[in-house]
């Protein structure tokens, strides 16, 4: 049993090991899981058509659909800022079930071939840039701010497009910029998990390190989300072409 010292504190070396793998795993387990109930999600949605009722309904669907959304998932975050990771993943996971109704409609306008091929180019971007996250040394901090700002500015954006504009080309030039950076707020936010997981599991605490995974999870399913719509939008664009 090795143990060695965090700021003078002695720690169990093997312990903090298994805390960091733990934490590690469940994340990416969480997010696999997110992936596959929003994709279970979008069949029975299909099936039921639940998600064509908000939608006939106009902007006032639109409206309602995004606030239970993003409801849910601010609960899911401030649940486990508090410390309650169970129920935490519990509102994770029923935003993710949202969502697949959500989308149900929205990809009815892509053929089978269109949302496959999307769903590989997004699998095979997430884990490389996620590698990335994990391996690079580089001091990634300063990033986070950056990013976000980018990302808000495209939003306000994208709004007045869809709302006042409606400009395809724009929309397009939208999506080419708005790539790169899903890309690179993945391998931002599974750098910062990584050391806020590293932290926690040095300092012994499990709860914490839980803590870290399904807020991470939270974070990286929406960057794989984001990817998959905007591969799947640009593969539309080229399939118009």
């Amino acid at each position: 049993m090795s143990t060695q010292e965090y700021f003078g504190v002695p720690i169990n070396r093997t312990q903090a090991n298994a805390i960091y793998t733990d934490a590690m795993s469940r994340m990416y387990g969480l997010v696999a899981l997110g992936v596959i109930t929003t994709g279970a999600m979008i069949w029975i949605g299909d099936l039921t058509g639940v998600g064509d009722v908000f939608f006939s309904l106009g902007i006032i669907g639109w409206l309602l659909m995004i606030g239970i959304m993003f409801g849910t998932l601010m609960a899911a975050n401030a649940v486990v800022a508090r410390g309650n990771t169970a129920l935490g993943t519990v509102l994770y996971l029923a935003f993710t079930g949202i969502e697949g109704l959500f989308l149900s409609p929205i990809l009815q306008a892509f053929t089978g071939e269109m949302i496959g091929m999307a769903f590989l180019l997004t699998g095979g971007l997430f884990v490389a840039m996620s590698a990335i996250g994990m391996t690079t040394k580089r001091d990634l901090s300063k990033w986070g701010p950056m990013l976000l700002i980018g990302l808000v500015g495209l939003i306000i954006i994208s709004l007045i497009n869809m709302l006042l504009i409606g400009s395809s080309g724009l929309f397009l030039i939208i999506n080419l910029l708005l790539l790169p950076l899903f890309l690179a707020l993945t391998v931002w936010e599974t750098k910062q998990m990584k050391e806020l997981a590293q932290e926690a599991a040095m300092q012994g605490d499990q709860k914490a390190a839980t803590q870290v995974a399904v807020i991470g999870s939270i974070g990286l399913y929406l960057n794989v989300l984001n990817i998959f719509l905007i591969v799947l939008n640009l593969l539309g664009f080229a399939s118009s072409d």
